[in-house]
């Protein structure tokens, strides 16, 4: 019997179905050349420092710093099919089509090339598309659709992720995965020999003095009826029962991978300008991460700290090309994630990038706006639920 993962993984921790696009003109962003650029100065006539304090990692062969496509993106039909890609690293990419009306659930895995990916589903149809951080632009039947990037922040984060194990019910023994994003919502997926079934849903919180979390599935595939079901989540062990038009089931399925810690590194420095602007390093490893980079200076003043920068600004580099930049937080598209993150710069000269990496070695310029010097703070958190 194939592998689970490989037929049903979905990446989870995400917000779902109100964030999804529906049957939109796709526009894709071409892919960078593959030459490293040379970093655009800051400031006018002012030379920005070589990013010399990266520190020097010892990666895997295929480690090097870019932007991370990892995350889950999905888009509905306007028949309400659930469109889903699911991307661990920038080079594959697995996808779902949950088709409700025509009772099918399509899969389709592999290899992607500058964001781009052009596959054949189970069900014959064929999906060509090119991912960005933003979003998927694609086509299904000919058909072009934009994917959105699903929400990582919600209310519900704790119980958040995608858990695979065995169902056991009347008919024997099933596969069976659960994908729980941080808003409530909820996908399953049974895989029983060669046929797949689940469906989508809502989950609802447990009502004191039970522990219980609840589920329905209203949208499904291979049941007659709507599939209702109960779990609790412990140290990322999920354990319950469901009950689909083929009987109940009782699952005890992991987490594929437990919510990591967030940590923490932080630099407080003068800064000034070209080769006197403050600079700091970090290294990822083990896999893409979800990471904040903030530069703070006015907030500074609050906690007793003089001559504070007035106007932070905040540029990243992997080697010597440059990532992303950041002027005053709020001018971020995804301010709203920044805010969600818990730990937004409280003032809003002050600057931020919420953004996934690759693995790799990095490193952050803090600058001053219009040229302006001052105490400032560098920090980088990696953000634990991604």
């Amino acid at each position: 019997m194939k592998s689970i993962a490989k037929h049903l993984t979905i990446l989870a921790c995400l917000s779902l179905f109100p964030a999804l696009a529906t049957y939109a003109e796709p526009t894709p962003t071409p892919h960078p050349p593959e030459a490293s650029p040379t970093p655009t100065p800051h400031h006018e006539g002012t030379p920005t420092p070589t990013p010399s304090a990266t520190p020097t990692p010892t990666p895997h062969e295929d480690e090097h710093g870019e932007k991370s496509l990892r995350g889950v993106y999905g888009a509905t039909t306007p028949t309400g099919s659930l469109i889903v890609f699911n991307i661990e690293r920038n080079t594959f990419v697995q996808i779902h089509v949950l088709d409700i009306a025509g009772q099918t659930l399509g899969f389709a895995e592999g290899p992607m090339a500058n964001g781009s990916f052009a596959l054949t589903l189970t069900t014959g149809q064929a999906i060509i598309g090119t991912a960005t951080e933003n979003g998927i632009a694609f086509t299904l039947g000919e058909q072009p659709f934009q994917a959105s990037r699903f929400s990582t922040f919600g209310t519900d984060s704790r119980i958040a992720g995608r858990y695979f194990g065995v169902a056991h019910g009347a008919t024997g023994e099933s596969q069976v995965m659960f994908i729980i994003d941080s808003n409530k919502h909820i996908i399953m997926i049974q895989r029983s020999g060669t046929v797949l079934s689940g469906g989508f849903g809502i989950v609802t919180p447990p009502v004191s003095p039970t522990s219980q979390y609840t589920f329905t599935l209203t949208s499904v595939i291979g049941s007659s009826s709507v599939i209702t079901g109960n779990f609790t989540i412990v140290d990322g062990v999920f354990t319950g029962s469901f009950t689909t038009s083929a009987g109940t089931f009782t699952v005890n399925t992991f987490k594929s991978s437990l919510v990591n810690h967030m940590a923490n590194i932080s630099t407080r420095g003068f800064v000034g300008t070209g080769q006197s602007q403050l600079i700091g390093g970090f290294i990822i490893t083990g896999g893409p991460k979800l990471v904040l980079v903030r530069a703070m200076g006015p907030s500074l003043t609050a906690a007793g700290v003089t001559s504070a920068l007035a106007n932070p600004a905040i540029t990243l580099y992997a080697g010597s090309t440059q990532l992303a930049s950041n002027d005053d937080w709020k001018t971020n598209a995804n301010a709203a994630e920044i805010i969600a993150s818990g730990i937004p710069p409280t003032d809003d000269l002050e600057a931020a990038l919420l953004i996934r990496l690759e693995p790799g070695a990095y490193t952050t310029i803090m600058s001053g706006s219009g040229g302006t010097t001052g105490i400032g703070l560098v920090e980088v958190y990696e953000m634990g639920s991604d």
